[in-house]
This record gives C-alpha cells, structure tokens and sequence, in this order.
C-alpha cells in the first residue's frame, strides 16, 4: 500500500516536470509592469538673441501651436535697419542714370565710328568714345549687381527682425513661465512647453522578456490615478541591451491622448500581450516541482 502511494507521488512529479519543461500552446499573454507617463517632447525654449523682452504673450497651463510667437524682444534698432534696406532694395535712381549715360555713350560711339570712316575725326577721338561706351556699360552692369545686394541685405534684415520673434517649436502646453517683460536673456530659458499628445510610456521590463516585446506591439495603459480606465498604447521602440545591475531593459509606447485627458508625470501599470509561453507560468511550475520534491523526501526519511 506504501510503495502504491510512492510510485503515484512519483508519477505526479514526473507530470509536474513534464509540464514545466515542454513548450506550452502558443496563445496570448499579458504580464502586468510597472511604467510612468511622460510628455512625448519637452522643451526649454530661450532667445536666439540676446535682448531685452518686450513682451510674453503666453502664461503657464497657456496651449501653444507650433510656429505661434510666444515673447518678442525690444526690436526698435531692427525694425530701423529693415527701414533702411526695404528703401535701397525699391529704389532704382542709380540704375536708371547708369542706363541713360550708356545710351547717350553707344549713340556718341556710333556717330564717331562714321566720321573716323570718313576720316574727319581721328582715330584717338573714335578711341575715346569706344571706351566711354564700354565703362558705362559696366557702370550698367555694376549698378544692377548693387541693386541684387540691397535686396539680399533686405532678406537679412527681415531675418533679423524675425528672430527677435521667439516662437514655439512644438505645439503643447506651456509648463511654466521663467522670465517677464523687462527682463534682459542671453541664452536663459524663457518657457518651458511639454507635448502632451502623443505621449510617452517609459516601462521597465524584466529581462526575460527580452526579444518577445517589439516594436509595433499593443499594450494596455493603467494610470494609478484617475478612474482606473484602460488606455490603449503602441511599442514604439526596445533597448537594444539590459541592465546587468537590476536585470531589466526599458521600453518606451506611443500614448495618444487627445484633448489632453490622460495626466503625464503619472505611474503607471502596463500590460503588454504577446504571442507564446508565459514565463511566469513555468515559474510557477518549477516552484510546485521543488516543493513536491521536498515532500517525496521528507517521506522516504520517515519509511
């Protein structure tokens, strides 16, 4: 009747070791992680001039699109110089004088090149108005190369004034608000703006999954506070290599987050499915068979 007992607390063993060592069906998995919310771009936008700022047209908690101006810096001496430019570059005085004098000196030439055929003027008179032909031809040509330039230091004084405009590279919402009008910034930065749609999810896995989570794959979002919904994500990208201290390797999902609902700057729990074996299940497994093991010796020590 014992050695019935033995052989069937064997068997079971067996079955247990069996169970835990061949591959089970493949089908879908979720092992829930710890994660945290993250905005999907933050920004600590500065000037990219020194100055003093006129003004700041967007507070804290403010949405902000990209390309919108966000602050402008006292641009008095800019706003001046293009002044200056937009004139040259629209006025053509210069090159219409140069035309004129080029005209009368091609007539002079030709009327001289007729009498030197003639022979009743000489050939150093011919000379004379050949080269005046020829230099106010050039003075021609100089005098629309310095009306190119003037529109060229047109484009560079419109650029100037542009960038004591400082505008949002992101759209997003501004997280705070650094300096005031008044205020003189040289590289200091001026607002801090956090993109909130998409979001990022930066989770921390263990590392046997490692090569079973891929970029493209579905997760499920739990932010700790809230109501407890469910938000669904997307793996945008895996570290290539773990952390040999604490045995893990990170993940970062995509989050949308449409009028903002989902909080970032929040834990998290994620659930990420995928296709195959659930480790966990085999972890479970090797535990049931050490603890069997345990038991089937403790019964031979008391035979």
């Amino acid at each position: 009747m014992w050695n019935k007992k033995i052989r069937t607390r064997k068997g079971i063993v067996f079955a247990v070791l069996l169970s835990a060592f061949l591959p089970l069906p493949a089908n879908t998995q979720s092992l829930a992680n710890d994660c945290i919310i993250m905005p999907s771009a933050s920004v600590d936008l500065s000037s990219p001039v020194p100055g003093q700022l006129e003004s700041v047209l967007v507070d804290r908690s403010d949405s902000v699109t990209a390309g919108q101006v966000v602050a402008t810096l006292d641009s008095r001496v800019e706003e001046a110089n293009l002044a200056i430019a937009r004139f040259h570059a629209s006025t053509d005085t210069e090159l219409r004088l140069r035309e004129a004098v080029h005209a009368i000196d091609l007539r002079n030439e030709k009327r001289l090149r007729s009498l030197k055929a003639s022979k009743l003027i000489s050939a150093q008179e011919s000379d004379r108005a050949v080269r005046d032909a020829r230099l106010s031809a050039w003075r021609t040509r100089q005098a629309k190369d310095d009306l190119k330039l003037h529109k060229l230091k047109l484009t560079r004084a419109e650029a100037a004034l542009e960038r004591r405009n400082i505008r949002s590279p992101i759209a997003g919402v501004v997280l705070a608000r650094l300096h005031d009008p008044g205020e003189y910034i040289e590289g200091q930065p001026l607002l801090r703006i956090v993109k909130l749609d998409p979001l990022h999810v930066e989770a921390i896995l263990p590392m046997r999954l490692f090569g079973k989570v891929k970029p493209g794959m579905q997760a499920n979002v739990i932010p700790e506070i809230g109501t407890g919904s469910t938000y669904q994500a997307t793996v945008a990208l895996v570290d290539p290599m773990g952390d040999a201290g604490s045995s893990t390797f990170g993940v970062r999902l995509t989050l949308p987050n449409p009028g903002h609902v989902i909080p970032a700057g929040v834990k998290c729990r994620v659930e990420i499915a995928f296709d195959g074996t659930s480790l966990t299940q085999n972890e479970t497994a090797d535990k049931n068979v050490s603890r069997i093991v345990a038991m089937d010796s403790q019964q031979k020590n008391r035979r």
